[in-house]
């Protein structure tokens, strides 16, 4: 035999009216409250449940909020239909706001006949204020991160003007051309720390620097910037191409040193005499460029060993370093492409690295050794080495073709 209980239901009920901390109510047809239990008569700072009696919500919220209750609890009294875990914005007369999660169903009498409303609420303030800081954050990030994309995409623009605009023209006779030109650019990021020129140092003279710095991203990008507004300035000064290296080794240094981080630039730097062929060159680190002979298929595509034999370190890496300059002798129809490092460490899906070797077979199986050939041909066989896939480094390839003299 089940034991009997010492509490009757409505102590029951009295205990759970006047210990839970959500605030409990009930309302005639008019939306006037007949019943309330301690929590809400504490949350609203009422003297007493007697002090409320009668009153509705008009007499304690906003009417903003008022009105809204009111047509919810009228929609329950005609509908039947209650309503579960809604969210509201309460409001006060004295200007303080609070955030409830309530419930609120038809109150019926012994028979079934709707006679009013009661409901639940409790107090989601302090998560709801979280929640609604949370999305101004989101809001404020989502900004933050269209003004980035915006200047990403600005300093992109920008950087490509560092690139080759368009070429030097070196006459020949029939209205030819002495030399050709081509580059490509390729960054895996809005912005790169690769960078390529092209300059005409004289009537007889064209200057080609390809250069790579270390990293990534904007920060490559932001050194590639104070790069070229060097090479601008020291390119106007007659420099051999040491020498060029030499001082911009010395300007560099002190600005890198300064930062946090290491930061070194490699280069590659070649100065051409239209007329005699003769190119001089000197290396900081660099890649090896190669040298393409004109011919018949197959061509002869090898590294230009002779400028390894002048490669100095990285610029900005050892203070006061001397580099030295080579003399290279080209053949009339000569190619030679200058390339980043990029290139030949792209890695395919088995983890093999693109390398010199393939980039020379590539190259020999071209049908012509022009600047612009070589350049396409090498990007061309790098996206099918590695499926298509989007490069993991910034890749700048630079050609040119002596055609032999104009005189």
């Amino acid at each position: 035999m089940a034991e009997e209980t010492p509490y009757t239901s409505e102590e029951l009920l009295n205990q759970l009216l006047n210990n839970t901390t959500d605030s409990i109510y009930f309302k005639d047809l008019k939306s006037r409250f007949i019943l309330i239990n301690q929590a809400c008569i504490k949350k609203h700072g009422w003297a007493s449940a007697d002090a409320i009696m009668g009153k509705t919500d008009f007499d304690t919220f906003t009417r903003e909020h008022a009105e809204q209750a009111y047509e919810d609890e009228q929609k329950i009294i005609k509908t039947g239909e209650p309503l579960y875990g809604i969210e509201e914005k309460e409001t006060f007369p004295d200007g303080h706001e609070a955030w409830v999660s309530t419930s609120k169903m038809p109150l019926r009498d012994a028979d079934g006949n709707i006679i009013g409303t009661f409901g639940i609420s409790r107090d989601i303030t302090e998560h709801k204020l979280g929640e609604i800081k949370l999305h101004q954050y989101a809001n404020q990030l989502t900004q933050i991160n269209k003004q980035m994309e915006e200047d990403l995409r600005m300093a992109a623009n920008l950087q490509q003007a560092f690139l080759p605009q368009f070429y030097p023209n070196f006459p020949a006779p029939a209205d030819s051309k002495s030399v050709q030109f081509a580059h490509r650019y390729i960054s895996n990021t809005p912005v790169s720390g690769d960078l390529c020129s092209i300059h005409k140092l004289s009537d007889t003279e064209a200057g080609m620097l390809i250069c790579d710095v270390m990293g990534h991203g904007v920060r490559a990008a932001l050194i590639t910037a104070i790069v070229y507004a060097m090479i601008g300035d020291l390119t106007r000064r007659s420099l051999s191409p040491g020498d060029f290296f030499s001082e911009l080794n010395r300007q560099l240094r002190p600005i890198f040193q300064s930062q946090d981080a290491f930061i070194f630039v490699t280069a590659s730097y070649l100065i051409l005499n239209t007329e005699t062929g003769n190119v001089r060159g000197a290396s900081a680190g660099h890649t090896t460029p190669f040298l393409i002979h004109d011919g018949e298929p197959p061509l002869h595509a090898a590294p230009l060993h002779a400028i390894n034999h002048v490669n100095g370190p990285a610029l900005a890496v050892v203070e006061n370093f001397e580099y030295k300059t080579v003399q290279i002798q080209l053949d009339a129809g000569d190619t030679v492409l200058m390339y980043t490092d990029g290139l030949l460490e792209e890695i395919n899906k088995e983890g093999e690295e693109f390398g010199m070797t393939r980039a020379r077979e590539v190259l020999q199986k071209q049908q012509d050794n022009g600047p612009k050939v070589a350049c396409d041909s090498l990007v061309d066989a790098v996206n099918e080495f590695n499926s298509g896939a989007p490069l993991t480094d910034d890749v700048c390839l630079l050609a040119f073709r002596w055609n032999g003299s104009s005189n």
